[in-house]
């Protein structure tokens, strides 16, 4: 259940979330380029745990709100392993603010990361992708695109957002053979948020209860880069369009 030897680019990939599926990747024999722009020593890290485990991978710094950046990004992993057959759009910011938090930069700025990146990476990597024999874009979403809570707007916005274009991006590029699936992620176990936590209804995951946890847990970023790999496979040729949620049930509490 894997494209041995294929290259992969995962954005956001040098901790947390992208950090668990580049490992899972590797570890399954995939070649990927791991994106980073700020936490390099944790990028360094999650690439030198590769390494010892014998997997193949590299680290670029880009910030995917540039488009030239981006571009480049594509451009060296695609020269690197000669071409690129999966994508994984994971970088994000979570920044928990009321709405009246916001002012119009900092609105257009997470939008510009948390939805512009994910479209510039598509748009880059896109001429690569259709050259792949088994091209696949996993775009990584949250069960806030579709739960509204007492949360973060703007970032549940862009969420939402990501699982439309999930959708549109399935069926234009359906007639390439490139498949376009989401995983709608919950409460995940990282080295740490990049917002702050003001809402006074947040409590720590360790004393929540069963109703808001059936499975008592949460899930890891290997989890994660569990159901990522499944859904670049050959077995997943099938799949488009699909958001796949992988939140211990929170949805259903």
């Amino acid at each position: 259940m894997t494209q041995k030897g294929a290259a992969a680019l995962v954005t956001g990939g040098g901790k947390g979330v992208g950090a668990g599926i580049a490992r899972v990747l590797c570890k399954a024999g995939v070649r990927v380029c791991i994106n980073y722009h700020s936490s390099e020593a944790l990028a360094q890290k999650t690439l030198e745990d590769i390494q010892s485990q014998g997997g193949e991978a590299f680290l670029y710094k880009a910030d995917v709100s540039d488009r030239l950046q981006t571009r480049a990004m594509a451009e060296a992993t695609a020269s690197r392993y000669g071409g690129i057959d999966i994508l994984v759009n994971n970088a994000a910011m979570q920044l928990n603010r009321f709405i009246s938090d916001y002012d119009a930069d900092t609105f257009r700025w997470l939008w510009d990361i948390n939805i512009g990146g994910y479209w510039r990476a598509t748009q880059e990597c896109l001429s690569y992708l259709k050259r792949s024999k088994s091209p696949r874009i996993v775009n990584i979403s949250s069960i806030h695109g579709k739960r509204p809570g007492v949360f973060d707007a703007g970032y549940s916005m862009t969420k939402g957002a990501i699982r439309m274009f999930t959708r549109e991006a399935a069926l234009e590029l359906a007639a390439h053979g490139i498949t376009v699936n989401a995983v709608d992620l919950g409460a995940c176990k990282i080295e740490s948020k990049t917002g702050q936590f003001a809402y006074k209804v947040y409590w720590p995951v360790e004393v929540r209860g069963k109703a808001m946890l059936p499975l008592s847990t949460i899930s890891t970023p290997e989890d994660v880069g569990a159901l990522v790999l499944y859904l670049t496979s050959p077995e997943a040729g099938m799949m488009t369009g699909s958001g796949i949620r992988l939140d211990a049930g929170m949805a259903l509490a």
